[in-house]
């Protein structure tokens, strides 16, 4: 039939041809992006014949769209072959994602297309070359299509008619099915249905997709006060901030214990975490693993939770969570310049990036360093970002000149970028770094060469700022943390021929070691005497695997730091964990270890107070230096 649009250019217009073309477009593109994007296919496909409505809403958007584009353009081949070119793309990009991430395409994803574009830059040679080639050669396609499709359209008026038909029924659709929560939730999930990758595989990536469009909105909780959160916030501040430590707190890029496996040694090599191990059995440390919200990505979700104390998993979103904050809110580091700190955050990134340059002065950072205005990525890069000994010397002058020039103790704060991904030929070739008792192909153990070379450069400074902290009579606390797992182009490959307990679809256990990375908090001989740092970890009452979330570890900082009564959602955040350390949408984790879904209602009490605070904090709270300024 397609050839016909090449021989008949002459030929009468024929409804009866176009319609017939258009559906066979659509089922050909849905059919794609099914071939491309399922996991599973026996198991989805039974679900597909008991639940065949599935395959209805996923035909439809596809339909609708290569309808619209014909009535735009009245050109049926161009049409077709565009709908096949943007649903073939848009079940890579899936793909892919998956691949590396363990989360599928989002609609969030196309406000990142900047940040995205900027990642893809490092990519080797060979797969921008790749990608290149596809991109010529599609665009080839639509043009000679363009150029090739009939003269004979339909008249104007009838492709007006066809414009506002599509419309109407888009959102006529939206409204009534793709926008129904329950409809969506009521089909069936093979495998773990928390998985948002399940969900997607199941359910069809278009079905999903447009489904997400519809919950990007937030939505005051039920039951939600706006008062009685106005009445908790205007709680004075009694922490002491006179004699209170300096913190230094870094997010490592990627940062993870992916080197300690039963089938991995270091033995003739160097230990890639030999100094952040040595750090956790000092004295005056606190240790241990948090549950940050992604896995593979999503950096400034971590940095979130850790500088809010609120919870991305509980925004209902796919949206970052950096997206909502748009004026001053009531953070970790507003609250300490509250009694007397300096705040300075450091991240040798574009400021752009996920809009940092906004966000950190929202935040209450008084001082922020991006690549733009305090690194040179030519002359201090290497894999394609700066590296880390550049940005330890950073941290450090930044400290030192502090201390020449306050009294005022300093919250620096730092993410690091080094060891971003992707890994593949990331640091140039290099020897193997590591050895194993498991056969793994060369592609795979250039990977880990790779990783393990950007995780023993990190380990060398925060060996190097242990070293100052140690040397400074200062008081200095500590804080070290990864923001999430590495997102290895062989996706989950490595976790299953490693034997690492991570599993997306395995036991509790399994599933939230997926999002665990380490920590580690200490205070220099200064630090501990001046906060009996050792007092506060017995009171603080860690749980014995010493696993928290990641919204609770900036709170946990503060009152490791001797700083109750900072802020009235830090005390309640610290109260919470001692019962639930670990709070998701997937699974809780009580004191004594045990994972559960169900919350008793005192604590299911609690948690439904913060996810109403954290409304409160990004769209209704008005801080007192905001008003002051209006």
């Amino acid at each position: 039939m397609f050839f016909n649009c090449f021989q008949q250019k002459d030929a009468p217009f024929s409804w009866k041809k176009t319609i017939l073309t258009l559906l066979i477009s659509a089922i050909v593109a849905m059919g794609l992006v099914f071939l491309v994007t399922t996991q599973h296919p026996l198991r989805v496909g039974f679900e597909l014949l008991t639940h065949p409505t599935i395959l209805l809403w996923n035909f439809l958007p596809a339909f609708l769209a290569v309808v619209l584009v014909y009535c735009i353009t009245g050109r049926l081949l161009f049409s077709s072959l565009l709908l096949q070119v943007v649903w073939i793309l848009f079940a890579v990009s899936d793909k892919i994602k998956v691949s590396m991430r363990q989360e599928p395409l989002l609609p969030t994803d196309l406000t990142l297309v900047k940040e995205a574009l900027t990642i893809v830059k490092t990519f080797p040679v060979y797969m921008l070359a790749l990608i290149a080639v596809g991109f010529i050669a599609a665009i080839a396609i639509l043009v000679f299509s363009f150029i090739r499709s009939e003269k004979q359209r339909p008249p104007v008026p009838a492709r007006l008619i066809g414009i506002v038909c599509v419309i109407l029924a888009a959102f006529g659709l939206n409204t009534l099915i793709y926008a129904d929560k329950y409809l969506y939730d009521g089909y069936p999930v093979v495998e773990n249905p928390y998985f948002q990758v399940n969900q997607y595989n199941t359910r069809g990536l278009v079905y999903s997709f447009f489904h997400q469009i519809n919950i990007m909105r937030l939505q005051a909780p039920e039951g939600y006060d706006k008062a009685l959160y106005d009445e908790l916030t205007k709680e004075p501040i009694t922490a002491d901030g006179q004699s209170a430590p300096n913190i230094i707190m870094i997010m490592g890029e990627a940062y993870s214990d992916l080197s300690e496996n039963e089938h991995i040694s270091f033995e003739g090599y160097t230990d890639p975490m030999a100094n952040f191990k040595e750090l956790c059995a000092k004295e005056n440390a606190v240790s241990g693993h948090i549950a940050v919200a992604n896995f593979g990505g999503g950096t400034s979700n971590t940095e979130y939770d850790v500088l809010t104390g609120l919870p991305t998993r509980f925004l209902d979103t796919a949206l970052p969570s950096y997206n909502f904050i748009h004026h001053e809110i009531d953070a970790l580091p507003y609250r300490l310049s509250q009694i007397g700190y300096e705040t300075t955050s450091i991240h040798p990134g574009y400021a752009w990036f996920y809009n940092r340059q906004n966000v950190y002065p929202d935040l209450g950072f008084e001082t922020c360093y991006f690549l733009e205005d305090s690194f040179d990525l030519a002359t201090q890069g290497i894999g394609g970002y700066v590296n880390e000994e550049a940005t330890m010397d950073k941290i450090l002058s930044v400290m030192d000149e502090h201390i020449s020039s306050s009294d005022a103790p300093l919250f620096s704060f730092t993410v690091t970028i080094q060891n971003h991904g992707p890994y593949e030929k990331k640091y140039g070739t290099l020897a193997q770094n590591f050895s194993t008792d498991v056969e793994l192909t060369e592609t795979e153990t250039d990977l880990l060469t790779q990783y393990f070379y950007g995780m023993t450069d990190a380990d060398e400074e925060l060996g190097r700022l242990v070293e100052y902290a140690e040397n400074s009579e200062e008081p200095i606390i500590l804080v070290y943390f990864g923001d999430h797992l590495p997102g290895f182009s062989n996706g989950m490959e490595f976790f299953d021929l490693l034997d690492y307990p991570k599993d997306a679809n395995g036991t509790p256990e399994e599933q939230t070691a997926v999002y665990e990375t380490p920590f580690v908090i200490w205070a220099n001989d200064s630090a501990a005497q001046q906060c009996g740092f050792a007092e506060n970890v017995d009171a603080a009452a860690l749980p014995e695997n010493n696993l928290i979330s990641s919204f609770y570890l900036g709170a946990l900082t503060t009152e490791l730091a001797g700083m109750e009564g900072l802020s009235p959602l830090y005390d309640m955040l610290n109260d919470m964990r001692k019962e639930y350390p670990v709070l998701s949408d997937m699974y809780h984790v009580d004191a004594q270890g045990n994972y559960v879904q169900e919350l008793p209602e005192d604590v299911q009490e609690q948690l439904d107070n913060l996810i109403g605070w954290q409304y409160y904090i990004l769209f209704d709270q008005v801080l007192p230096a905001a008003e002051n300024s209006q």
